[in-house]
């Protein structure tokens, strides 16, 4: 299923957006799974090795589009909901206002706010089944992103906060053992330049 393509859902089912559902369950662990198949490539892939042409195509737009939900959602938390601590509070607060004023501004901001994020988390999925980690400073972006994404997600989802909150643990882990491991490879890749300029010295 394209998740991506699916018809814009209406007020109600939005706010619920299949936070219940088993297949969105799947879907989340499948891309953790990806993601975390992604960094060991990343890893061990080799450093002239380059994505092919169509790849690096595909990537790149959603990459842009990436960049621009993520600047949209987070202007939206910072602008609109404030501090952490009152996102729970001030999401039950706004969904109320839009059962009741569905035709006002701060409802029509909330429901582009609840769309963006779920394009977000769509565009991360896709993103996890592309070449990606031969884009490790993307990757990196992507993991910091659903990081965040299931911070937020454990403080406003009245019905699963638990597994989200278990996600970001295992994505923060994730992030560390690519940063340690992007080092040890820096440091690799510095050796093996040196042994190339010292056998040409030879």
């Amino acid at each position: 299923m394209d998740y991506y393509n699916e018809e814009p859902l209406d007020y109600d089912e939005m706010f619920y957006i299949t936070e219940n559902r088993i297949t969105e369950l799947s879907r989340q662990l499948q891309t953790y799974l990806n993601y975390k198949k992604a960094t060991i490539r990343a890893i061990c892939s080799d450093f002239e090795n380059t994505p092919t042409l169509s790849s690096t195509n595909s990537i790149h737009k959603w990459e842009e589009e990436l960049k621009l939900l993520i600047w949209e959602y987070t202007s939206y938390l910072k602008n609109k909901l404030g501090s952490n601590e009152d996102h729970k509070l001030k999401i039950l607060c706004l969904a109320e206002m839009g059962k009741s004023s569905p035709k006002s501004h701060e409802t029509t901001l909330f429901k582009n706010f609840l769309r963006n994020k779920i394009k977000l988390w769509q565009i991360l999925h896709i993103l996890s089944g592309l070449e990606i980690h031969r884009r490790p400073q993307l990757l990196k972006l992507v993991i910091k992103t659903i990081s965040r994404l299931c911070h937020d997600e454990k403080v406003i989802n009245e019905i699963i906060p638990d597994f989200f909150k278990q996600m970001q643990l295992n994505y923060q882990q994730l992030d560390k053992e690519f940063e340690r491991l992007c080092i040890g490879k820096d440091k690799e890749h510095i050796k093996l330049k040196k042994r190339k300029v010292m056998v040409r010295g030879w």
